[in-house]
Formats: C-alpha cells, structure tokens, sequence
C-alpha cells in the first residue's frame, strides 16, 4: 500500500513535493522542531496534514537545504545563515532576523499599540488632574471670599 503524504501550506508557492522533500525526507522532526522553535508534536501535526506549515519555516528549510538566496516577491534577497534569515539590502543595511522573533512580530506589534494607548491614557490623565487641581485652587479662593463676605 502507498503512503499518502498530506503536509501543506497556506501559500500556494510551494509545491506539495517540495513540501513533502523538506518534511519527510530532509530533517528528522526533532531537527525541524529545534530550528522552529516548537515541539515535535508540533511537527508531527504538520507532517501529517493537521494543521498548515507556516511560510517563514518553509523557506527557511528550503534556504538551509540549498544554501542559496531566496529569491521572489518580499523575500528576493534574504539568505539563509543557520537559524537566522539574512537581508542585505541596496542601501548596504544588514539585518538579521531570527525565526522566533519573525514568529512574535504579531506580538511586538500589540505590545506597541498597548504601549501607545497607555502613554495616552496618562497624558489624559495628567491633563484632567491639572484641570481640577486649577479649578479646585479657585473654588477654595471663591468659598474664602463669600465667607468673609457672609462672615
């Protein structure tokens, strides 16, 4: 009986052999697993068809199994160097992005939208309590008149 290989991805630019090249013929799942940064589970759920292979890992299996630049769209001129993806771009700016920290952007971008509400939460905050801090010195001065007044 034939085995029926079932892993996929979300983008459609990589063939299912090639998919089933990098997942069941190249590293053992161990490996993947260190190089993503996730359980074997993990990859096991993912070999076997469960859930979807992320792009980033995909390319970056690719980029490791052939040591060349990957080229095409976003990613025309990052390389692989061990775990880490390599941009070096015109301008002569080298950036090196870890694949765990690819996988967080999502993360980063929430924490610096919290970041941004809550500096303006506390300006408004500060701006209310000089308001009322003003407003409270003239009320007391207005009572201190009307009581010598009535008093």
């Amino acid at each position: 009986m034939r085995k029926q290989f079932t892993v996929f991805c979300q983008s459609k630019d990589f063939s299912p052999d090639q998919l089933i090249r990098l997942f069941h013929f190249g590293r053992t799942e161990a490996e993947i697993a260190e190089l993503a940064n996730v359980t074997p589970a993990t990859v096991a759920r993912w070999k076997n068809g469960v859930s979807a292979v992320p792009v980033v890992l995909v390319r970056l299996l690719i980029a490791l199994d052939s040591q060349q630049q990957i080229t095409g769209g976003r990613w025309d001129g990052v390389r692989a160097d061990g775990s880490k993806l390599v941009l070096d771009t015109v301008a002569g700016y080298h950036c090196l992005f870890d694949l765990a920290e690819i996988e967080r952007l999502c993360e980063y971008r929430r924490l610096f939208h919290l970041g941004t509400r809550q500096a303006d939460l506390i300006e408004r905050l500060m701006m209310e309590r000089d308001f009322y801090r003003e407003n409270c010195h003239k009320q007391a001065r207005f009572g201190l008149m009307l009581n010598n007044i009535v008093g």
